[in-house]
């Protein structure tokens, strides 16, 4: 399983970038190998959106789209700054609490 995470800091919200936002999460949504995603604020204004991909061919499909381009060269509208990672989980383990919330790789 691979994982994509941004992680930014929100400077605005208005109606052209909510509607982005939402066909960037329906583009994903529609990718053979999008397994999910997970959000998180912090205290501080960061917040972070994780999405999990079966495989790089998929998150690759994710990147090269160009409503996904869009979004990315126009950043500078709505966010302070911005970070990409890129990760490949190797072992997901747990006491069972979170289990069905996230993602496995096994889907």
């Amino acid at each position: 399983m691979i994982t994509s995470t941004f992680t930014f800091k929100q400077l605005s919200v208005d109606g052209e970038f909510e509607s982005l936002n939402e066909r960037v999460e329906r583009v994903a949504e529609a990718i053979d190998g999008y397994l999910g995603r997970t959000r998180w604020r912090g205290v501080d204004g960061m917040s972070s959106v994780t999405y999990y991909w079966r495989d790089m061919e998929a998150l690759d499909a994710f990147r090269k789209d160009a409503t996904h381009g869009l979004a990315k060269s126009r950043y500078k509208e709505w966010y302070a700054g911005f970070r990409v990672e890129i990760a490949e989980v190797l072992h997901v383990y747990g006491d069972g609490y979170f289990e069905g919330r996230f993602p496995t790789g096994s889907e």
